[in-house]
């Protein structure tokens, strides 16, 4: 009774039409180049470097990418001592390619920490997470050029 119910919903769900959304674009045949960067410098080596990294070097596919990117971070809120206790950080990154304009923002809020360092590290990580958020959906945006 049990190899039926397996085989059955082994039928129904290869039959449902299910497939993976890049299955059919090999999404590594990509080159893309930053020919020119402007805005953050430290938000601008973080996308670089994740571009990099998924770009195909092989590739004959190769966009050339002029990037501008604004990080900022507004104060939401302050305590009774008008020390910030939340606010949101914000980066805004611009690309232009072959004179078509893409621009992407992310944003996030963020409690403010008491030990300084340990805040700083925290925003490390949430604008490395910015970079690989932003380079996923630059490659969406290209695939979905084509």
């Amino acid at each position: 009774m049990i190899k039926k119910l397996l085989i059955l919903i082994l039928f129904f769900t290869y039959g449902c039409g299910y497939t993976a959304i890049y299955k059919n674009n090999n999404t590594n045949d990509y080159n893309i180049i930053i020919s020119k960067m402007s805005g953050d410098i430290l938000m601008n080596k973080l996308i670089k470097n994740e571009l990099e990294i998924y770009s195909n070097k092989n590739s004959e596919n190769n966009y050339y990418v002029k990037l501008n990117t604004n990080y900022s971070k507004e104060i939401k809120s302050k305590n009774n001592t008008g020390i910030a206790s939340n606010y949101e950080m914000i980066v805004v990154a611009n690309f232009d390619i072959d004179s078509k304009i893409i621009t992407l923002e992310e944003k996030f809020m963020v409690k403010n920490i008491s030990d300084s360092i340990e805040q700083k590290n925290y925003e490390d990580i949430i604008k490395k997470n910015f970079a690989s958020s932003i380079r996923e959906k630059l490659i969406i945006n290209l695939l979905n050029v084509q």
